[in-house]
């Protein structure tokens, strides 16, 4: 393959992780692709908790109506803590029979009727961090024995991203000029720019129990990541 520019033809660059260096067929000049990537931090905004209530009783109105007293009890602490009420979801309403096994006259276990069972799922999203661990064990004592997990979430995730793309620009570019620099060349114009896109991890819940609840709750939010990748397509020309 001929190279158009003199100054370059003694050039060797080898592929090196995170860039290439190319000249396209009848190009008037070579071109370099460069991957940038960024990876930025945030302090979670608000916390998604699933918080249930499962009672088991003998006939289907006294499994609801166990279940759902707990159910408002939830919602009304969730008030008391300044949680409003667009934050509280019920997400799981259930009643189904419960069988317990029974050795039949032939020693065969089998499926007897045992009542019924009644759930209640709520979500409440808690967007005042310093009064989680209060709420939690409020729930409980109000008759909550179900915790799902805890997510921590950010209320503009998008700001993040864009913030990590921008970073990811920048990282290509700077990646591009220490390359250029090294081989005696200079970068002449951006050619083309894809963006891989941004890849910003699901919340990772945090379990507990009910019975962890009861006590003091330590919570710590910690942080969550996005990161970004972009690759950016150069041309060069030699150093003036």
């Amino acid at each position: 393959m001929k190279h158009h520019l003199a100054a370059l033809a003694a050039l060797s660059f080898s592929l090196l992780p995170g860039f290439a260096m190319a000249e396209t067929s009848g190009a008037s000049r070579p071109l370099m692709t460069v991957t940038g990537r960024a990876t930025l931090e945030a302090a979670p905004d608000f916390a998604s908790i699933s918080i249930g209530v499962t009672n088991k009783a003998p006939t289907t109105a006294a499994a609801i109506d166990a279940t759902s007293a707990a159910a408002g009890k939830i919602a009304t602490s969730a008030i008391a803590f300044g949680i409003a009420p667009r934050d509280i979801q019920t997400s799981y309403v259930a009643l189904q029979p419960a069988y317990k096994s029974v050795r039949d006259p032939n020693g065969n276990m089998e499926p007897r009727p045992d009542g019924y069972v009644a759930s209640n799922s709520v979500v409440v999203r808690v967007r005042d961090l310093a009064k989680l661990g209060g709420f939690l064990r409020s729930v409980v004592d109000g008759g909550a024995n179900q915790i799902g997990g805890i997510s921590f979430e950010l209320a503009d995730p998008g700001k993040l991203e864009r913030d990590a793309l921008a970073a990811a620009v920048k990282d290509a570019r700077r990646q591009a000029e220490v390359i250029a620099g090294a081989a005696g060349v200079r970068i002449e114009r951006i050619e083309s720019i894809n963006a891989g896109g941004s890849y910003r991890p699901m919340p990772r819940p945090a379990p507990m129990s009910a019975r962890a609840a009861r006590a003091d709750v330590p919570v710590q939010p910690g942080s969550l990541e996005v990161s970004s990748e972009i690759q950016m397509t150069f041309s060069f020309e030699p150093a003036q």
